[in-house]
């Protein structure tokens, strides 16, 4: 039996489960330089619980709103405050992730 396919988004996505953000930071950042385009946002956004203790958490949480504000189909001012609030707060609160998460959802 030989070795199956690499799936590298399984493979991010085993890490991000496991709480593992050395490994899945690196997995991601192959992921983006083999497809030339980011990772998915949601992806991205799991990526950012596991920072939360991180000097640099406020920096990773600016990029992901940077890029749900350009990748969002109608984004609004209200919700992209209403975000910003809930990745404030995500540090202390990791419940905050499942109003994140629903608000990625179609």
């Amino acid at each position: 039996m030989g070795v199956g396919p690499h799936r590298p988004i399984r493979e991010l996505e085993a890490a991000l489960d496991r709480g593992e953000l050395d490994i899945a930071e690196g997995i991601a950042r192959d992921c983006q330089r083999e497809h030339a385009q980011p990772i998915r946002l949601d992806l991205a956004l799991r990526l950012l619980p596991l920072a939360a203790g991180e000097p640099s958490y406020d920096a990773w949480a600016c990029r992901w709103l940077s890029r749900w504000l350009t990748e969002a189909r109608n984004p609004s001012i209200d919700n992209a405050a209403d975000i910003a609030a809930m990745l404030a707060e995500l540090p202390g609160e990791p419940q905050v992730m499942d109003g994140l998460l629903g608000l990625l959802s179609p």
